[in-house]
């Protein structure tokens, strides 16, 4: 019993900090500061890969038990017994927070897909257009009507 409790601890302290994560990232993405996106990816990606080994260790606990892994297990493993009552409140902050996480972690898919329209629209106006170069052999820009260098202007 100890064992499962102390999984569930663990499982919630780490479901607390890819919460928070998870908001970084979502401000990260709206304040363009995409040079620290590659380092929140990778914190995510291994918090993920925690918690998913988190749950394998409750699953097999649980099994262990004689219980199934999943929900359903988790809340007969609960009632079953003499639990305390810390148990129940941590589960429900674990499913409360899982739930937290999808949300926040949809919002930063479609946030991302967003931002990555939006470039690949900015890209399609640069390269649009009757096949005439914005930019010289020399690199400097030219104005579309004149096609005279902006700088010359």
């Amino acid at each position: 019993m100890s064992e499962l409790i102390e999984i569930l601890d663990n499982e919630l302290a780490e479901l607390q900090r890819f919460c928070a994560l998870l908001i970084e990232e979502q401000k990260v993405l709206t304040g363009r500061k995409a040079d620290r996106l590659p380092i929140v990816a990778a914190d995510k990606a291994a918090l993920a890969a925690k918690l998913n080994q988190l749950e394998k260790q409750r699953e097999a606990t649980l099994a262990g038990c004689g219980f199934s892994g999943d929900r359903e297990g988790m809340r007969a493993w609960l009632a079953a017994g003499d639990k305390p009552e810390e148990a129940n409140s941590r589960w429900d902050e674990i499913l409360r927070l899982a739930e937290r996480a999808r949300s926040t972690n949809d919002a930063n898919g479609r946030l991302i897909g967003l931002l990555l329209k939006q470039n690949q629209d900015a890209l399609s106006v640069l390269l649009a257009g009757s096949g005439d170069s914005i930019y010289g052999a020399n690199g400097q820009q030219f104005s579309r009507a004149s096609k005279r260098s902006i700088g010359m202007a």
